[in-house]
């Protein structure tokens, strides 16, 4: 049997259903996300760099959320070995006042597992941490969000030596 097919109705209206599959489908999901890099600094200790990027999550869901990523780099001709525990990274938050507000690892439960660290010239160990800005409360042992206003973040290598990086200003609406 065959059939006479009319392409010119049949390709509109093929593409009128999938233009409007593709716009009901698209509703139902948030847009990707974008970030956007506010800044990196550095801190070191003898052949060891330490370096913090901070960028800004953008989103539907993620009003004040950052992706931190520390990286811990051996510069040096000595190899350098390490076993740490959880965390090997911290992140101190302070207000605009310098005061210490806040750290990454309060807010989040870590494995009490080891962690070696084993790096040769020119390697480098990398740790990625999202940060909803959060505030561990002493009081009740509640995690809060911080109020809005102008932030800055410090990272840290907790291993031997503690190398700290310079501070990352960031805004929390």
């Amino acid at each position: 049997m065959k059939h006479n097919v009319d392409f010119n109705i049949v390709l509109p209206l093929f593409l009128g259903l999938v233009s409007i599959l593709l716009v009901s489908t698209n509703d139902m999901y948030p847009p990707p996300l974008s970030t956007t890099l506010l800044n990196d600094s550095e801190g070191r200790h003898g052949d060891l760099l330490v370096s913090m990027s901070v960028e800004k999550i953008d989103g539907r869901r993620f009003q004040n959320g950052f992706i931190i990523t520390l990286i811990l780099r051996n510069e040096g001709p000595e190899n350098y070995s390490l076993d740490l525990r959880q965390p090997v990274f911290d992140v101190y938050v302070y207000d605009a006042d310098g005061s210490l507000v806040a750290d990454w690892s309060s807010c989040y439960e870590m494995l009490d597992l080891p962690i070696p660290i084993h790096l040769r010239r020119g390697e480098e160990f990398t740790e990625i941490k999202s940060w909803e800005p959060n505030a561990l409360n002493l009081r009740d042992g509640t995690v809060k969000p911080l109020p809005p206003g102008r932030y800055y973040l410090k990272g840290v290598w907790l291993g031997r030596p503690l190398i700290e990086t310079g501070l990352i200003s960031v805004d929390i609406v």
